[in-house]
């Protein structure tokens, strides 16, 4: 509009206006006289700031509230710098914040200005915990203001949403020069695109594969059937399921009465179809999101069938989202259970808790060991460093003597366990030493749970200074050994001897016999075989409980020779191993 006026500001140029140039300067005229145009601040009234931040830019408002009519004040916007560019959503949108405080800071320090936000987190940001020294500096430029922040749907907040998405300030990919602004809507704050140019790259692959698509002619030429009014009216029928679909500017559009905007319609190229999802997903403002998220920023310009699938299989092929994002369903295989002992102490379990604080008898740890039929255990104090032949001596004195060599045990993967010493030990009795994955606690889940239900009584009964807690191990393990199993539905006393050690409760009581009609002859040996058939069938029952529970939405992967794999970097470190950062690497061959 002002372009045709300032041909005249040359100099010496004749002032004579064609029709056109004066239709253009009543109209230059009419809207520098009417609303909206920039309003003169009241300092006595509450200042009003309105921001928004999109994946590159960031921008603001400020306005008053006169008569009931929002007023502009002044305007701001700029480009976000390359760091910026991968800070979290919050950040950003605090980022704009504090962009336009600092550009509108005269006006803002009389009275607390009211920040209007449509993310919703803002509203509680100070009562909010600071992550970072980023937040801390914010928070110190917030306070100099004291904001009042205030919610506004993304859907009102047109103005800041159209500054921060500025077309000057978009990166130089072509993926955004394939829209430009031609035209802005006076009548509100919002900015409106009305057309889309027909120079660019991508525009013109789509116009090009138009023709080439036999589903899109057969829509096109169902548009042109449609314009004239001379066709019958089972025609007009037959091509009422293209009425969502519109042509102008030689691109097919596509809107349902529930869109907000037309969208482009993307013909049946594969290449095509990938470019676009590439630039919304891959690029560096894309942050690779979930399908879901790619299709809801896509939709909002371009369509085709079987959108979203398409963008599945796209995202189900990326690599960078395959080897850095963390698996969010439950891990593949199905539950495998330890085989169940047929006699007492043949099998047992062992474990150490270790970096307690060093007590007056100079130990530091706890040796756990668990008979897995039973559940009956063992807590024996003792420090870290201890080796092999230190751990073979413990074993000896505090097992061996009691309840002679098991035929197995399942252990961690501990030095202790591995070294020749202790593998020679077992080879010479003839024991088979059963050791559990690496980073697999589960794989010894008794022992495990054993080593919390001790910690969770030490913490009872210790002092102060928690140095004491050797003291109370004696009494953690009656206490264990006394209390009812959950799997076997026993005390480990009597799946283990047979009967329950008298306690203090017990010698209270006037109805004690002199010898438990349980612990007499023929009885008791009977009993010891009915309560040994009860441990197995429980402990059976237990793990089918276990195993309904854990393969609940889990599948058994089988993998073949050649496959290829991700292999997790979780217990690896990057700097010794060379490795990728990244939580996996690969894909490798098995």
């Amino acid at each position: 509009m002002f372009a045709l006026l300032k041909r005249k500001n040359k100099r010496n140029a004749k002032i004579h206006f064609s029709d056109e140039q004066l239709k253009k300067f009543k109209e230059l005229k009419r809207r520098l006289c009417n609303p909206p145009v920039l309003h003169l601040p009241d300092f006595k009234q509450p200042m009003h700031l309105r921001t928004d931040a999109s994946k590159f830019a960031v921008g603001g408002v400020l306005f008053q509230v006169v008569d009931g009519v929002e007023r502009p004040i002044a305007y701001t916007s700029r480009k976000m710098k390359s760091a910026e560019l991968n800070y979290p959503t919050q950040q950003q949108e605090l980022l704009a914040i504090v962009h336009a405080l600092a550009a509108f800071r005269i006006y803002c320090l009389d009275k607390p200005p009211i920040i209007e936000t449509d993310h919703n987190s803002l509203e509680g940001l100070f009562t909010q915990k600071m992550a970072n020294r980023r937040l801390a500096r914010w928070y110190d430029i917030l306070a100099e203001y004291q904001p009042v922040f205030s919610y506004l749907p993304g859907a009102k907040n047109g103005i800041a949403d159209a500054l921060s998405r500025r077309p000057d300030l978009q990166p130089e990919t072509k993926f955004f020069h394939d829209l430009s602004v031609t035209s802005f809507d006076d009548t509100s704050f919002s900015l409106a695109i009305s057309e889309v140019s027909g120079d660019s790259e991508l525009i013109s692959r789509i116009k090009k594969s138009y023709k080439k698509d036999r589903d899109i002619q057969a829509i096109l030429a169902a548009i042109k059937k449609r314009k004239s009014n001379s066709k019958p009216k089972r025609e007009r029928q037959q091509h009422k399921k293209y009425r969502c679909y519109s042509e102008a500017n030689g691109l097919l559009w596509y809107q349902t009465p529930v869109d907000d905007a037309q969208r482009i319609v993307v013909p049946n190229d594969v290449k095509l179809r990938q470019t676009i999802i590439s630039e919304c997903h891959d690029t560096n403002y894309g942050d690779h999101p979930g399908a879901e998220r790619t299709y809801l920023k896509l939709a909002r310009h371009w369509y085709w069938s079987k959108m979203l699938k398409s963008i599945q299989k796209f995202i189900a092929d990326c690599e960078p989202c395959r080897r850095n994002k963390p698996r969010l369903t439950k891990p593949p295989g199905l539950l495998e259970p330890l085989s169940i002992p047929d006699e007492r102490w043949r099998s047992i379990s062992m474990d150490f808790i270790t970096d307690l604080p060093r007590t007056k008898r100079d130990v530091d740890s706890i040796w756990v060991v668990v008979d897995r039929l039973t559940k009956r255990c063992h807590f024996v104090p003792t420090t870290k460093n201890v080796n092999a032949e230190g751990v073979a001596r413990l074993f000896i004195d505090n097992i061996w003597k009691l309840h002679g060599m098991p035929a197995n045990i399942v252990s961690d993967r501990d030095r202790k366990f591995v070294s020749a010493f202790w593998q020679h030990v077992f080879k010479s009795i003839g024991t088979m030493l059963s050791m559990t994955a690496a980073h697999r606690a589960q794989g010894d889940g008794q022992t495990e749970r054993m080593n919390r239900t001790l910690e969770e009584y030490l913490r009872c009964f210790v002092g102060p200074l928690q140095d004491d807690w050797d003291v109370h191990l004696a009494n953690a393990e009656f206490a264990a050994n006394l209390t009812v199993n959950s799997s076997t539905k026993l005390a480990p006393f009597e799946a283990d001897l047979g009967y329950i050690p008298l306690n203090p409760l017990q010698l209270a009581s006037e109805q004690l016999e002199s010898v438990p009609k349980s612990r007499r002859g023929a009885e008791f040996h009977e009993r010891q075989a009915a309560i040994l058939l009860r441990c197995r069938e429980a402990l059976a029952q237990a793990q089918e409980r276990m195993r309904d529970v854990y393969d609940q939405n889990r599948v058994e992967q089988v993998f073949e020779v050649g496959d290829k794999v991700y292999l997790s970097t979780q217990h690896l470190d990057p700097k010794h191993s060379g490795l990728p950062n990244s939580t996996k690497f690969g894909p490798k061959w098995i």
